[in-house]
């Protein structure tokens, strides 16, 4: 309801005045008194005089008004209507003139005001402030959470025409409720200390629970990186799996959590695979950081032609492990070795590792890296006097065949026919199915054509082996082709590999690529002992040459060359009548023929390749051998003179300073042992290192 009286004043209806005189007759002269007769008063302007009524319109008069008084009193709350105030007067004398004194005196409407006391009883929290000149809210202007100017907290509210509607939204607002629930709590007689004190422990009992479930998933994520599994598309299912299997604390961080605090979305588990990254790599840096280790490092090129450079380092960890770990990928804008060294070193200084602790560096074998007077390992050792250069040795001997290809060409025409041929099957299903099918029909296992790497010759042995088992078989599965469809692609290969030197040249591979690839998985293995590497290196050429001699004297009993008559014996019954007559003026090939004009010369020129590759490098590496135990002698007696020499160069190098200019630049080291203590002790170690391992071969 309004204070205005508009709203609420009864209007007087019709039937109320019923027998009620009109108010203009009351202004009317007197009927009664004659034309010379004047009043006795003379009235004013709001002075009347009334003509004297009967008593029975005076018993009128006074019905009338108590109904007007009775309706105009009907409302409490509003001041009295306008009303009238009428005195009757006595006659005097009867039959007399009659003048009344009595006065209708007009009052102004309506003069009540807004009773802010009614709303104040009606809502409790209901207050006027005259400093915000407005009405304000007692329990949100003490535990109101609004930082903005907002109605009933900080700004003083005019309740208007309407204050119902607008005092019930917000007594039916949440951030009411939420002050007087706090109001209701600061009433009571609580210990505040002991509610916080309560609330810690509760909130820390969640901490904990949360920090277990959190604490699982990240050695479930940190389980799938090491499995080298896909982690942002298994963490989810993983970790629900765990929780399946009994995990308590799991299952409840699911069960109670939200989809977003689950930590299991994509950009969660990316944060916490980089945590444990970085985890790992400082832990890994903080135990490097103060010890010498040797550097590996590789250049290559990816897909969007970005040259990288993958750096690695192995070192002594604390536990007395010896280790390698991965430190990260350096992009190269040039690919010099003057662009590379200067990448290297803002990529180690970035990591707080100190380049001239580097005492061993591991390049590959092109002159970019191995270049003795600009190479990459040349400018490593002006910044680490002491650091020993030693190339990639597989590197090494798959460039030896490479370096073949420049003076036997048919190396060449057997790579691209290779290549070719899986080309040919690997990207069409249509004709890999032909040639499985093929291959069943001769009563053999269905096999796909393996990928000779162009640029890793140590592949092609793989290969040739399978060229050469499904020899029949890739003849017809081209000629069932070709008698299809017609295409001179398949035509072309087919020509190829009827080709009597390009296929005694792939059976001559699976003979001398047997013992190479036997000594490029000795250079793969993790825990490679370079002392022996030359041992290693011997029996591979020994094979060679004992392969050369089966050649000579005809004994192929044992090799794969054994094949190749039957093979040519396949070709020749496949290959046109016109053709074979047209070839008869050229010197027919044969396996001997072969052998003598380019298997053996290739062979030999192999051996010569390997011998240069493994005959480089410091002759301090060689000397590390005498810590070998497998080196050591078989009796004391030899014990004393064995590995002297060797003791006396590492005993040289590492303690004695180094000198070392470079470009203009000289830098100078100081020894790192004194020499005639290291010689006495590597030989004391020697010693040890025999009777330990006398102790090992007699248990």
């Amino acid at each position: 309801m309004s204070h205005n009286s508009k709203y609420y004043r009864q209007k007087i209806k019709k039937k109320d005045a019923e027998g009620v005189s009109k108010i203009s007759s009351y202004f009317k002269p007197n009927t009664n008194v004659g034309d010379d007769e004047k009043c006795e008063n003379p009235t004013e302007s709001q002075t009347i005089e009334m003509p004297h009524r009967s008593t029975e319109e005076d018993t009128k008069h006074r019905s009338s008004e108590e109904k007007i008084e009775a309706v105009t009193s009907s409302s409490k709350e509003s001041m009295q209507a306008s009303a009238f105030s009428l005195q009757q007067f006595q006659p005097k004398e009867e039959g007399t003139k009659v003048s009344y004194s009595d006065t209708v005196t007009l009052q102004s409407f309506d003069k009540r005001k807004f009773s802010a006391q009614k709303y104040e009883s009606q809502y409790s929290w209901l207050y006027f402030s005259h400093v915000k000149k407005g009405f304000l809210c007692k329990y949100c202007e003490l535990f109101g959470v609004s930082s903005s100017v907002s109605p009933f907290i900080n700004k003083g509210v005019d309740l208007g025409t309407h204050p119902t509607r607008t005092l019930d939204t917000h007594n039916e607002s949440k951030c009411h409720k939420f002050a007087v629930e706090r109001y209701s709590l600061c009433k009571t007689n609580t210990n505040v200390y002991r509610q916080l004190k309560i609330q810690d422990q509760v909130t820390q009992g969640k901490e904990v629970k949360n920090k277990e479930a959190v604490k699982k998933i990240f050695k479930c994520v940190d389980f799938l990186t090491r499995q080298k599994l896909a982690v942002s598309e298994n963490t989810e299912k993983f970790v629900k799996f765990v929780a399946g299997l009994g995990d308590n604390d799991l299952q409840n961080h699911l069960n109670d959590s939200t989809q977003k605090t689950k930590y299991l979305s994509s950009n969660s588990v990316t944060q916490i695979i980089n945590t444990i990254s970085n985890f790992h790599e400082q832990e890994l840096l903080a135990d490097m950081r103060d010890k010498e280790f040797a550097l590996l490092a590789d250049e290559s090129t990816d897909m969007a032609n970005r040259s990288q450079l993958s750096v690695m380092a192995r070192f002594s960890r604390s536990d007395n492990t010896i280790s390698t770990h991965f430190l990260g990928f350096v992009n190269l804008d040039k690919g010099t070795s003057e662009a590379v060294m200067e990448a290297l070193k803002s990529f180690l200084l970035a990591k707080g590792i100190e380049i001239g602790k580097v005492r061993f560096v591991a390049l590959d074998g092109c002159n970019t890296m191995s270049g003795e007077h600009k190479g990459l390992q040349r400018r490593i050792r002006h910044e680490s006097p002491f650091s020993l250069y030693i190339n990639c040795r597989n590197h090494r001997l798959a460039l030896c065949l490479a370096h073949l290809i420049k003076k036997y060409p048919i190396l060449q025409e057997i790579d691209a026919s290779l290549l070719s041929l899986w080309k040919l099957f690997e990207f069409s299903p249509q004709k890999m199915a032909v040639f499985k099918n093929m291959q069943s029909v001769y009563g053999k296992e269905p096999l796909t054509i393996l990928r000779a790497a162009t640029t890793r010759w140590l592949s092609h042995l793989h290969a040739s082996a399978r060229f050469v088992s499904r020899y029949t078989c890739i003849l017809d599965t081209l000629d069932a082709i070709y008698d299809e469809k017609k295409d001179p692609e398949i035509l072309g290969i087919r020509f190829n590999v009827t080709k009597k030197p390009l296929l005694a040249g792939i059976v001559l591979l699976c003979d001398i690529l047997k013992p190479v690839n036997m000594l490029s998985l000795y250079l793969q293995e993790q825990d490679i002992n370079f002392t022996t590497l030359p041992m290693h290196v011997k029996e591979t050429i020994d094979i060679l040459h004992e392969l050369i001699g089966k050649y000579q004297e005809n004994q192929l009993d044992e090799t794969e060359f054994l094949k190749v008559r039957d093979l040519f014996t396949e070709i020749n019954d496949r290959t046109d009548l016109a053709r074979r007559m047209r070839d008869r003026d050229r010197d027919e090939m044969t396996p001997e023929t072969f052998l003598e004009r380019i298997g053996i010369p290739l062979i030999y020129d192999l051996i010569q390749e390997i011998e240069d590759a493994f005959c480089t490098g410091a002759p301090v590496l060689s000397s590390f051998g005498v810590l070998d135990p497998r080196n050591l002698p078989d009796t004391v007696e030899k014990l004393s003179d064995y590995g002297q020499d060797e003791i006396q160069k590492i005993a040289d190098f590492y303690g004695s300073p180094k000198d070392d200019a470079f470009q203009g630049h000289r830098i100078q080291v100081r020894a790192l042992f004194d020499s005639v203590a290291l010689r006495t002790e590597l030989t004391s170690f020697k010693r040890h290192l025999y009777m330990l391992s006398s102790c090992r071969s007699f248990a």
